[in-house]
Formats: C-alpha cells, sequence, structure tokens
C-alpha cells in the first residue's frame, strides 16, 4: 500500500504549519493518468516453468456507470475454491501476475479486476468511493454467475482491498472472507503511512465517503468464516490492527496469521504463507 504523491507532499507541507489536512477520495486512491494494456506475459511464463497448465481468460465487465473494468478469470487443475480478489492501492493486474499466480497453486480459481482508474479498467470523470464499492459488488455478482457454483467463494481483500472484501461481505452471501494487511480506518492508517505524522500537531478532515471505510463496524456483524493475515514486520497495518479487528468480528470461525520477517507488501511471498492458506480453505465446506 502506498500513499498518493499528493497526499504525501500536502502532508509535508501541513505537518510543518500545524493546518488541517482535507483527506479527499482523489487525495488517498491512487487512480492512474491513462488506461494501460492487460499484461499476463508473467503469468504465463510462471505457468509454463512450473510444467502445470491454467486456463486465462480476459474479462471486461460494464459497471453501473457505464465504465468498462477490466481483469482475468484463471482457472488452475482441479481448484478448491473460487478466489475474488480486491487489490491494494497501486496493484493492477498486469504488475502482479506473481501473486496470481501463487494463489492459483493453492490451487484455486481467481477473479481480478482492476479498481476503475487502475490499471487496464476505464476512468470515470470523478473518483467515488462509493462507485468503487458498487463496483465490488458487480465483480462479485460477476464471478458467482462464471465460477464453478460446487466449490465455496471467498472474498479476499488486500490492503485498501481489505474494506472493499469486507463490504461484500456485507452486502452478498459469501462462503468465506480473507483479510490481508488489514486497516481498521483511514485516519490511523495514513498516520502510520506518514512518518512522524502526529494528530496533536495535525488534524485530518475525512471526506464522507473516506471516513465511512471502516472495517470493524462490518466485522461486529460478520459471522461467516474469516482468516486475517498480517506481515510480522508490517509497519503499514501492524499485527494488533488485525489482532483487534479478530477480536471484534462476530465469526465464530475465525483466525489469523502472523507471517514471520514480512512486510506489509509480502504476505503472500512465503510458503508458510501458502501453507496457513491451504489450512484456511480446508475448513470451509463444498457447496
Amino acid at each position: 500500500m502506498k500513499i498518493t504523491r499528493e497526499l504525501a507532499l500536502l502532508f509535508a507541507m501541513l505537518w510543518l504549519t500545524g493546518c488541517a489536512i482535507n483527506v479527499t477520495p482523489n487525495a488517498f486512491f491512487y487512480q492512474d493518468t491513462q488506461n494501460k494494456q492487460l499484461d499476463t506475459t508473467k503469468l504465463h511464463g510462471a505457468i509454463a516453468k512450473d510444467e502445470t497448465s491454467a486456463g486465462i481468460t480476459r474479462v471486461e465487465i460494464e459497471n453501473a456507470q457505464g465504465l468498462t473494468l477490466r481483469g482475468i478469470a484463471v482457472s488452475y487443475p482441479s481448484p478448491k475454491v473460487n478466489i475474488i480478489f480486491y487489490p491494494d492501492n497501486r496493484m493492477a493486474v498486469s504488475e502482479n501476475n506473481a501473486v496470481v499466480h501463487r494463489l492459483g497453486k493453492l490451487p484455486a480459481n481467481i477473479l481480478w479486476m482492476d479498481y476503475q482508474g487502475v490499471g487496464a479498467s476505464e476512468k470515470a470523470p470523478e473518483l467515488s468511493i462509493n462507485a468503487i464499492k458498487n463496483d465490488a459488488l458487480t465483480i462479485y455478482d460477476y464471478a458467482e454467475s462464471t465460477f464453478d457454483n460446487g466449490l465455496p467463494t471467498l472474498v479476499h481483500g488486500r490492503g485498501v482491498g481489505s474494506y472493499f472484501a469486507s463490504y461484500v461481505a456485507a452486502n452478498r452471501p459469501i462462503d468465506a472472507l480473507v483479510l490481508d494487511g488489514a486497516f481498521n480506518n483511514i485516519s490511523d492508517l495514513i498516520a502510520n503511512m506518514v512518518p512522524g505524522f502526529s494528530n496533536s500537531i495535525t488534524s485530518m478532515k475525512l471526506h464522507p465517503e473516506v471516513h465511512l471505510m471502516q472495517i470493524a463496524p462490518i466485522l461486529r456483524h460478520y459471522e461467516g468464516p474469516l482468516w486475517m493475515i498480517v506481515g510480522a514486520k508490517d509497519s503499514v497495518t501492524p499485527p494488533a490492527i488485525s489482532e483487534q479487528l479478530l477480536k471484534t468480528a462476530a465469526s465464530e470461525q475465525k483466525s489469523i496469521s502472523v507471517i514471520p520477517k514480512v512486510t506489509h507488501n509480502a504476505t503472500l511471498t512465503t510458503d508458510y504463507a501458502l501453507s496457513e492458506y491451504r489450512i484456511f480453505i480446508d475448513t470451509l465446506s463444498a457447496k
């Protein structure tokens, strides 16, 4: 998870003057200046290197605004689960083929769509977090109509995506929820992302849509299977946050895995993490 350049500069200036910071969706949520081509070259290469097979389908979904969201659906042999992946900030699928391949080897079917204005997906004239929340539901509904309905379907939220995954969990009958490097609220997240930031010196005024990006209130009502994963050396969303969210969750089937020695962006890079993921998947019942 990376803070946008505009917000970083704003913090740097206002932290010195003690002025209030207005945190808008544009300041917080990263978008590219223009569309990029969807690239699966490294994914094809990783599949060939491991001498396995997988079906890769380029997916286009039209959202409620008439924008085209683009991503990929990947099916690995003998999947145990369907995964709908909601990525972190600045995490376009074309630049994260390796993450797709790691998840696929669980084994799993995976749907990963770029957020609007990110990577290959079209951009709206004005950024709206509410619109992205609606997109998250649209993506889930597409997956449910496309995936193998004999398998459990889980939603996996990474970083900023942990909020959108939680939002889906609150509004759709998902089979399981995975929160990966989760945050509790945006003000705490920003405080961790900006070294030396102090609420006693500089106050934040959150845009209403940004203010509502809180996970704990959702988990208080979520009763399905929940697995949380976080890096032991994560300074952006430290393990203590995930541990507190786990206590908050109403779910009776919940667990957490703290991955030794890894930082915020590296939770899925270790064999231990994938082993823990498989253990969680094995607890889920087939439909």
